[in-house]
């Protein structure tokens, strides 16, 4: 099993949650308008920003894992080729075990 967590912005809520639903995610813990500093600046107190982020984790078996890795890969594969901006998101994982039943 591993932890996904996905950082994302904010403004990006629906999609990324249709993201899971469609690699079929249903159970996770969301951290809406967290802050901090990344490639594209600071997400703190910008007024002219698309907003904060948001980070989602969810405890995943690999081809879950693979599937939702997937789908953000082909959607920022499929936004580039309409010429838009690549989506501010980011996908990561590691080992999870759990300890409590």
């Amino acid at each position: 099993m591993d932890m996904v967590m996905l950082v994302f912005r904010t403004s990006l809520k629906e999609r990324v949650h249709e993201l899971l639903r469609i690699s079929g995610v249903n159970a996770y813990t969301e951290i809406p308008e967290t802050i901090g500093m990344g490639q594209s600046g600071s997400t703190e107190g910008i007024s002219f920003h698309a907003g904060g982020n948001s980070v989602i984790l969810a405890a995943l078996e690999s081809a879950q894992r693979d599937k939702v890795a997937a789908a953000v890969n082909d959607w920022r594969a499929e936004a580039l080729k309409a010429g838009w901006v690549k989506p501010t998101i980011r996908v990561f994982s590691w080992p999870c075990t759990q300890l409590t039943v």
